[in-house]
């Protein structure tokens, strides 16, 4: 996320099972978040989109794996009537209290084999106030349509799901609205189907995604196509008015995505674009995945904020392939994003001593002391220290070890953990091994203390 502002598979699976059959997979900040038992493996959402009485008729199906023995399991769900809930064919109890909906099938789920739940659900969409978020997240009404942003923990507001990024699931979205509408999802554009006096929009997202990376928008768009590296398809939906200009401000999207695959290693998705929506979204863009999000104002016609770009396209490497294991470790999404628009917008351009320039500029803009950036608190999830210092850190870093390695630790730490969840130990360990020096004293001083220490010097 950008606001306008001065582990293994393994060890992942493991961390689902310990908890099975409890309410939330133990992050420290959100404990209540996701659930154990299972491992969502793939998402099918039916939506029927009422555009102008803001009404939706949704069933959703999650395709899973048992861990263990389950009696029953929870998914993460708020709002909405549910009028039926089945698990493999067959109607099930279910109860729901403070968006938990608590599932009980007729009879016990066996560990290790694939089973499939579907809700069927109809109401209102409301937007969620989230106090960890400083933009109403959730889906989101506007006058011509809606958007979806969620996170940190905003999925479960419009559909049942396990809400963590620990758990990724592939998925398919079906979007039924009326003709004079479109639906942009995530993944790609595989068929739209008219039918009468509505068209419904089917995309597939094929890669592993994070729930809060999940987003549905509805309004009315112009569409651009473009190619990136690689024969990457880049598909852009512009509100119509704005069009022209979108396609000056994202015009070098392309050029972007090979200068940043050149450092962090290929592009890790099968496509890409961009979705402007008409609302404005309190000065905040969101990467979700493969389609960053973004508010009108954001499109100028003069690529003023095009490093707003960068750092969306920058976390489709850092947080949404490469993704967080914990809330806590945020910085590794948001540090490495922020340190990727300062890459983009001043070492692009003018070079690495215009980048020391600014990273000068920011290190000293910082607080002596402040919570530290691998663990800051849930209320600073998203506080500029988490960016900054993050930011900085990496350019520390960066100076400690030299670009060739420094490059050269990132790409393979992206190829490593390509679709996996990482903690700030997993970094750690593949810096000390790819440089083959004991950079743990670095990080503790960078990440681990409150009090700022000094840039180091170059090597």
């Amino acid at each position: 996320m950008r606001i306008a502002c001065t582990p293994h598979c393994s060890h992942q699976r493991r961390l689902v099972a310990q908890r099975a059959n409890q309410e939330g997979l133990g992050d420290p900040y959100f404990p209540q978040l996701g659930n154990g038992g299972y491992d969502a493996l793939h998402y099918d959402l039916d939506l029927k989109v009422e555009p102008r009485q803001q009404h939706l008729e949704a069933s959703a199906t999650m395709k899973a794996r048992a861990l263990e023995p389950l009696a029953a399991f929870n998914l993460d769900f708020r709002n909405f009537d549910i009028s039926k809930v089945v698990v493999n064919g067959e109607e099930a109890a279910f109860e729901r209290k403070d968006g938990e909906l608590t599932v009980t099938p007729l009879a016990p789920l066996p560990a290790g084999e694939e089973f499939q739940v579907t809700v069927d659900y109809a109401g209102n969409p409301k937007s969620y106030h989230s106090p960890h978020a400083p933009v109403p997240i959730g889906w989101n009404a506007i006058d011509d349509g809606s958007y979806v942003m969620s996170e940190p923990d905003g999925s479960s507001t419009w559909y049942p799901v396990n809400d963590h990024p620990r758990d990724k699931a592939t998925y398919t979205f079906r979007v039924d609205v009326p003709n004079g509408y479109q639906a942009v999802c995530n993944g790609q554009l595989v068929e739209t189907r008219p039918q009468g006096e509505r068209t419904t929009y089917i995309w597939d997202a094929k890669d592993p995604m994070a729930s809060y990376l999940s987003t549905v928008n509805i309004g009315k768009f112009a569409e651009h196509k473009d190619v990136g590296p690689n024969q990457v398809p880049i598909h852009n939906f512009y509100p119509e008015r704005l069009a022209p200009l979108a396609r000056i401000d994202f015009g070098r999207v392309p050029e972007m995505m090979q200068w940043l695959g050149e450092r962090f290693g290929d592009y890790p998705f099968e496509a890409y674009g961009n979705v402007v929506v008409n609302a404005s979204v309190g000065g905040a863009a969101l990467e979700t995945q493969t389609r960053p999000v973004y508010e009108r104002g954001m499109v100028t016609g003069t690529r003023a904020l095009e490093f707003v770009y960068a750092h969306e396209l920058a976390h489709q490497w850092w947080g949404n392939s490469v993704s967080v294991a914990d809330w806590k470790d945020i910085w590794l999404s948001e540090g490495f994003a922020c340190y990727t628009e300062n890459m983009w917008r001043h070492e692009h351009s003018g070079g690495i001593a215009r980048l020391d320039k600014a990273m000068d500029r920011t290190y000293h803009s910082l607080p002596q002391r402040s919570a530290p950036v691998a663990d800051p608190g849930q209320e600073d999830l998203f506080s500029g220290n988490v960016y900054q210092r993050g930011a900085v850190t990496l350019h520390a870093l960066r100076k400690e070890i030299g670009d060739e390695t420094f490059f050269r630790t990132l790409r393979t730490y992206a190829e490593r953990f390509r679709g996996k969840n990482v903690t700030t130990d997993d970094f750690v360990a593949t810096v000390n091994e790819v440089p083959g020096k004991d950079l743990t004293a670095f990080f503790d001083r960078w990440v681990r203390q409150p009090e700022l220490p000094p840039f180091p010097q170059p090597a």
